[in-house]
């Protein structure tokens, strides 16, 4: 669904920036910060729900702190046609983060979370291998994360926005 060019005004891209950062800051302190008022940052946060552009709130933790300090992407080949019905498959596995499908030799690429590499292997050979028409893996362990952000900026459109604005 494209969104329409209005949607993405000023006052919404500082809106969606400032919550990125900060998804439970209250409505007054938000309103304060983009010196509009609180009914206004209400309605305009319900319509990008409504509408889709924010999905949900919540948390961003430090894995690492919980025990799941062990990342990896795994690439999956699915025999052919039978990508959707993996995929369903997939969803059900708790350390399973995210599901991509991809264009390449692989089908799918998927991001893991693991406490250690003997949870690691329990993952892939006892959740993800047993799962019928998985045909081939490749499994891309990562070494330090330099930078995981779950939302692009919105400073460039806000400072082309901002001239519009004032």
């Amino acid at each position: 669904m494209n969104i329409r060019p209005n949607l993405l005004d000023y006052i919404n891209c500082r809106i969606l920036d400032i919550l990125s950062k900060n998804s439970s800051l209250p409505f007054v302190e938000l309103a304060k910060q983009i010196g509009i008022s609180d009914a206004t940052i209400h309605t305009r946060v319900k319509k990008l729900l409504t509408l889709g552009v924010i999905k949900k709130f919540t948390i961003f933790v430090d894995n690492d702190l919980l025990g799941y300090d062990h990342l990896a992407f795994i690439n999956l080949k699915c025999e052919r046609g039978r990508t959707e019905e993996t995929t369903k498959n997939l969803m059900d596995i708790d350390e399973i983060l995210e599901i991509h499908e991809i264009y390449d030799k692989f089908d799918l690429l998927i991001k893991i979370r693991s406490k250690n590499l003997d949870n690691l292997r329990d993952i892939i050979v006892n959740k993800i291998l047993s799962i019928n028409y998985v045909k081939e893996t490749e499994l891309m362990t990562v070494l330090r994360t330099r930078k995981e952000e779950q939302m692009i900026s919105l400073q460039k459109e806000m400072s082309e926005k901002t001239e519009e604005f004032f």
